[in-house]
Protein backbone atom coordinates (compact mmCIF):
# COMPACT_ATOMS: atom_id res chain seq x y z
CA UNK A 1 0.00 0.00 0.00
CA UNK A 2 1.49 3.26 -1.05
CA UNK A 3 0.18 6.33 0.69
CA UNK A 4 0.29 9.76 -0.89
CA UNK A 5 2.53 12.55 0.70
CA UNK A 6 -1.04 14.09 2.26
CA UNK A 7 -1.74 11.15 3.71
CA UNK A 8 1.38 11.19 5.67
CA UNK A 9 1.40 14.52 6.72
CA UNK A 10 -2.27 14.00 8.16
CA UNK A 11 -1.08 10.67 9.78
CA UNK A 12 1.89 12.31 11.23
CA UNK A 13 -0.26 14.77 12.87
CA UNK A 14 -2.42 12.45 13.86
CA UNK A 15 -0.59 10.20 15.79
CA UNK A 16 1.21 13.57 17.50
CA UNK A 17 -1.63 14.67 18.26
CA UNK A 18 -3.18 12.00 20.54
CA UNK A 19 0.21 11.23 21.84
CA UNK A 20 0.35 15.22 23.33
CA UNK A 21 -3.45 14.22 24.51
CA UNK A 22 -2.03 10.83 26.46
CA UNK A 23 0.81 13.26 28.09
CA UNK A 24 -1.21 16.17 29.02
CA UNK A 25 -4.02 13.91 30.73
CA UNK A 26 -1.53 12.09 32.63
CA UNK A 27 0.10 15.06 33.82
CA UNK A 28 -3.08 16.58 34.30
CA UNK A 29 -4.53 13.62 36.86
CA UNK A 30 -1.75 13.00 38.83
CA UNK A 31 -2.67 12.90 42.55
CA UNK A 32 -1.17 15.68 44.73
CA UNK A 33 2.11 15.44 46.33
CA UNK A 34 1.43 14.89 50.16
CA UNK A 35 1.62 16.98 53.00
CA UNK A 36 3.47 14.30 54.85
CA UNK A 37 6.63 14.92 51.92
CA UNK A 38 6.05 18.64 51.52
CA UNK A 39 9.03 21.50 52.27
CA UNK A 40 8.05 23.44 55.27
CA UNK A 41 8.27 26.96 54.30
CA UNK A 42 7.64 28.16 57.69
CA UNK A 43 7.81 27.08 61.17
CA UNK A 44 6.54 29.60 64.28
CA UNK A 45 3.25 30.69 65.99
CA UNK A 46 0.13 31.30 64.40
CA UNK A 47 0.32 35.05 65.29
CA UNK A 48 3.52 35.18 63.83
CA UNK A 49 2.57 33.84 60.62
CA UNK A 50 -0.77 35.99 60.33
CA UNK A 51 1.60 39.21 60.66
CA UNK A 52 4.02 38.03 57.78
CA UNK A 53 0.92 37.51 55.77
CA UNK A 54 -0.65 41.05 56.20
CA UNK A 55 2.23 42.34 54.67
CA UNK A 56 2.27 40.28 51.68
CA UNK A 57 0.01 37.09 51.18
CA UNK A 58 1.34 36.54 47.54
CA UNK A 59 4.55 35.05 48.55
CA UNK A 60 2.50 32.85 51.58
CA UNK A 61 -0.01 31.47 48.35
CA UNK A 62 0.62 27.52 48.37
CA UNK A 63 3.47 27.44 51.13
CA UNK A 64 3.94 24.42 53.56
CA UNK A 65 3.40 26.09 57.59
CA UNK A 66 3.65 24.43 60.75
CA UNK A 67 2.15 26.31 63.14
CA UNK A 68 1.77 25.76 67.02
CA UNK A 69 -1.63 27.62 68.38
CA UNK A 70 -4.55 27.86 70.42
CA UNK A 71 -7.76 26.62 69.02
CA UNK A 72 -10.71 29.04 69.53
CA UNK A 73 -13.14 27.46 67.06
CA UNK A 74 -13.53 23.99 66.04
CA UNK A 75 -15.93 22.91 63.58
CA UNK A 76 -16.91 19.11 61.78
CA UNK A 77 -14.00 19.68 59.66
CA UNK A 78 -11.61 21.94 61.06
CA UNK A 79 -10.19 24.22 63.79
CA UNK A 80 -9.68 27.77 64.34
CA UNK A 81 -6.60 28.96 65.88
CA UNK A 82 -6.24 32.43 67.48
CA UNK A 83 -9.71 33.65 66.15
CA UNK A 84 -7.94 33.76 62.50
CA UNK A 85 -6.26 30.86 61.12
CA UNK A 86 -8.79 28.44 59.33
CA UNK A 87 -7.38 25.23 59.05
CA UNK A 88 -9.13 22.16 57.40
CA UNK A 89 -7.81 18.73 58.34
CA UNK A 90 -8.08 16.10 55.45
CA UNK A 91 -8.83 13.34 58.19
CA UNK A 92 -11.90 14.69 60.34
CA UNK A 93 -12.00 12.19 62.90
CA UNK A 94 -8.87 14.38 64.52
CA UNK A 95 -11.01 17.00 64.79
CA UNK A 96 -13.80 15.34 67.05
CA UNK A 97 -10.74 14.96 69.70
CA UNK A 98 -10.19 18.46 69.81
CA UNK A 99 -11.24 21.39 72.82
CA UNK A 100 -10.92 25.02 72.48
CA UNK A 101 -8.00 26.56 74.22
CA UNK A 102 -5.76 23.08 73.61
CA UNK A 103 -2.66 24.28 72.19
CA UNK A 104 -1.73 22.18 69.08
CA UNK A 105 1.06 21.33 66.15
CA UNK A 106 0.09 21.36 62.61
CA UNK A 107 1.24 21.06 59.27
CA UNK A 108 -0.67 22.49 56.26
CA UNK A 109 -0.69 24.49 52.88
CA UNK A 110 -1.97 28.23 52.90
CA UNK A 111 -4.59 28.29 50.44
CA UNK A 112 -5.66 31.82 51.14
CA UNK A 113 -6.38 34.69 52.82
CA UNK A 114 -9.45 37.02 53.53
CA UNK A 115 -8.73 40.46 53.75
CA UNK A 116 -12.15 41.91 54.84
CA UNK A 117 -12.64 39.16 57.22
CA UNK A 118 -8.39 39.02 58.19
CA UNK A 119 -8.73 35.23 57.83
CA UNK A 120 -6.00 32.81 56.54
CA UNK A 121 -6.97 29.47 55.77
CA UNK A 122 -5.29 26.31 55.29
CA UNK A 123 -6.20 23.00 53.46
CA UNK A 124 -4.33 19.22 54.10
CA UNK A 125 -3.98 19.98 57.94
CA UNK A 126 -2.24 16.74 59.85
CA UNK A 127 -1.18 17.29 63.25
CA UNK A 128 2.82 17.45 64.24
CA UNK A 129 4.14 15.76 67.75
Amino acid sequence: MNLSKKSKIILGLLIFVAISVVVVYQYSMRPPAKIETKKVDFTGTSDALLSKVKEDFSVWQDKVVVLTGSITNSDANGVTLSNQIYCQFRDTADVKSFQNNQEIKIKGRVIGYDDLLEELKLDQCIIQQ
